[in-house]
């Protein structure tokens, strides 16, 4: 996005908006850890070389096959996003000229002889400047001299929240070189490609699992464990209903800064390709924190009902998901409360236990159970993990149920990093 600057930006945006008129020609069930229903349910293209009329650059966005990725940061996912800017027409030979010359002059800026205010302006102007070519710009033209700047920049921006955004965009944008040929991609695949460009704070970023389908933020855990987990499940405080539809299980739902689930299509397009890792962290009541970790993880297209594949286990939560034959949620379709795809022939689980998951017939685990704070009598519905807390207290007979859930993704081979 580009934020609004003093006044000193618009003769520099102005240089931008135009339309250059010439393209470029190139076992049985243990009621203590597992669960079965005891009752039936009830229910801008920039080519050529700067100096040349044989560049195009378009200020608006369309979706380019062509253009390098963008990397956009969100500290808000529900803020209004800057519309596109529309371009303007003119004599297409002088705006170039103004453009190049521009892009000189400003890279000299940073002497001491600026006032500190006139410096600041600068600053704003230059990454006002540089977001509008870039977003619609491949750097064939001026990706050295954009390069540079950024890097001169990144002291500069940090504390200023719109610039910083900005700032997130350059550096994914030049980190490669000019010699490179355009991405199909338009934003980074995941929060790993993220984590590799040099951007390393948690956040809401943009990302783009698939090709030529639209892109969708996400929320990417850059500290643990070396970075790089994209964020799919969450659990903090009971806000958001788990107990969804299969539509909604799909697409998505709940909020990225809190409660939400990113969407099967999402966890399959993120699994699809090359081999993954799946991590699951879990909170008491008593502030105790424990983790699982499966090697191999990859959920299934619509088609095969979101199979999940979820093997090679390490950790100190132990191994829920593949607790016994009869309880083991690895290959197991995904059922919802209106699509019954588990293994419990004489009901639905997931009407029983209201919650969409990979059931069995019924289950070990279930981290989209309803939200109970710690212990809880009545019907074993909560977020359960069974090889951590008993499913059923001996005594009390009261079950137990989660503080917090989060479960993230990311490729195997990251960087070598385990």
């Amino acid at each position: 996005m580009i934020p609004r600057g003093p006044a000193g930006m618009l003769p520099l945006l102005s240089v931008l908006v135009g339309v250059l008129s010439h393209a470029c020609p190139h076992p049985p069930c243990r009621d203590s850890l597992v669960a079965t229903p005891q009752v039936q349910p009830g229910i801008p293209t920039c080519r050529g070389q700067a100096g040349t009329t044989g560049c195009r650059t378009v200020v608006s966005l369309p979706a380019i096959s062509e253009s390098p990725w963008r990397v956009e940061h969100r500290t808000d996912v529900l803020q209004p996003k800057v519309p596109p800017v529309q371009p303007k027409t003119g004599d297409a030979t002088e705006r170039l000229v103004q453009l190049q010359r521009c892009m000189r002059s400003l890279q000299g800026t940073s002497g001491p002889q600026r006032p500190v205010e006139q410096e600041k302006d600068s600053l704003r102007a230059i990454l006002a400047l540089m977001a509008a070519v870039l977003t619609e710009c491949d750097l064939h033209c001026h990706s050295q001299a954009l390069r540079a700047m950024a890097k001169r920049l990144e002291g500069a921006a940090v504390g200023r929240e719109g610039e910083k955004d900005l700032l997130l965009l350059l550096k994914s944008i030049t980190h490669y070189p000019p010699t490179v040929a355009p991405l199909t991609r338009i934003h980074p695949q995941d929060c790993a490609e993220i984590y590799k460009l040099g951007i390393v704070e948690n956040g809401i970023y943009t990302i783009q699992p698939v090709l030529n389908q639209p892109a969708m933020e996400a929320k990417c855990d850059m500290e643990t464990t070396g970075g790089g987990w994209t964020v799919f499940q969450s659990r903090q405080d009971g806000s958001v209903d788990f107990n969804r539809t299969w539509r909604d299980y799909r697409e998505g739902f709940g909020s990225l800064q809190g409660e939400h689930w990113l969407g099967n299509a999402a966890l399959h397009a993120l699994t699809s390709s090359g081999q993954h890792q799946l991590r699951i962290e879990l909170e008491d009541w008593h502030q105790q924190r424990r983790h699982a970790i499966y090697s191999s993880f990859k959920v299934a297209p619509e088609a095969q009902r979101y199979r999940l594949t979820v093997r090679e286990y390490s950790g100190d939560a132990g191994n829920a998901l593949s607790y016994s034959k009869r309880y083991n949620h690895d290959g197991r379709a995904f059922s919802t409360s209106d699509r019954d795809h588990d293994r419990y022939t004489t009901g639905s689980c997931a009407q029983y236990y209201g919650a969409g998951w990979w059931f069995d017939a019924c289950l070990a685990a279930n981290l989209n159970g309803r939200y109970y704070r710690g212990r809880y009598s009545g019907l074993t519905n909560g977020i359960y993990w069974g090889t951590w807390y008993i499913l059923t207290d001996g005594h009390s007979g009261e079950r137990y149920s989660f503080k917090t859930v989060e479960m993230k993704t990311r490729p195997r081979n990251i960087a070598g990093r385990v």
